[in-house]
């Protein structure tokens, strides 16, 4: 009777409902007198409330273990994230000489803040080109090698140099007269930098009007080169 009132509750797992019942069965075999007593929690039975307690915290503890594996991808990715930023911030903050990291990339012109017409006019990918060549962060193997994305910083083919921004602008073997037009809209004189030809005018609409010709360092221009 108490088995079968056992069984009727829908909570009650199916496989230990049969383990019971199989287990009562091998003990009758055996002629043991078994008798069966439900002894409620509320009852003030010392070793029953101890039981009760042992049962409580072994399911909290699962519950803590379940809930880790659930946001261990999550939840620590964000905490290194946060803590390596707080880190960095810390050391920037302290450092004296921070900014002397971007005295390399400061050059004696007059910086305009007037509204480019020129960026105006061209479209969203050559601009995005533009941007990402002038930060040195695209589709060209020097920048993918550090990454561990491409296996060699080498151009391809013929042009076996190591590919960087100015090596594509400048240097490259396969754009040998777009680079001559390059040159020469944007009078070039100083090929030692290309950190001109995003600054200055005449230099910068010869740069997007190279880009639109050649479209290097895109996703679609890196794959035909592997191939």
């Amino acid at each position: 009777m108490t088995l079968q009132r056992l069984n009727a509750k829908s909570n009650v797992n199916a496989k230990l409902f049969d383990d019971i019942r199989q287990n009562l069965i091998n003990l009758r075999q055996n002629q043991c007198q078994i008798r069966i007593q439900w002894i409620s929690s509320c009852k003030s039975i010392i070793e029953n409330e101890k039981a009760n307690q042992l049962i409580k915290s072994a399911a909290q503890e699962l519950s803590v273990i379940n809930n880790t594996k659930a946001i261990i991808i999550s939840f620590v990715k964000k905490q290194i994230c946060k803590e390596t930023k707080l880190q960095w911030l810390n050391v920037w903050k302290s450092s004296i000489k921070k900014e002397n990291q971007y005295q390399k990339h400061i050059l004696n012109v007059n910086l305009s803040h007037k509204s480019l017409k020129e960026m105006r006019k061209i479209n969203r990918l050559t601009f995005s080109i533009f941007i990402q060549l002038k930060m040195k962060h695209d589709y060209f193997k020097s920048y993918l090698h550090r990454l561990s994305e491409n296996n060699s910083n080498k151009c391809y083919e013929i042009c076996n140099a190591r590919q960087t921004s100015k090596h594509l602008l400048l240097n490259c073997r396969h754009y040998r007269a777009e680079q001559i037009k390059l040159k020469k809209k944007a009078q070039l004189k100083n090929t030692d930098t290309i950190l001109t030809l995003f600054i200055i005018k005449i230099e910068r609409i010869a740069t997007l009007e190279y880009l639109k010709n050649t479209w290097i360092a895109t996703r679609k221009w890196l794959l035909e080169t592997k191939e």
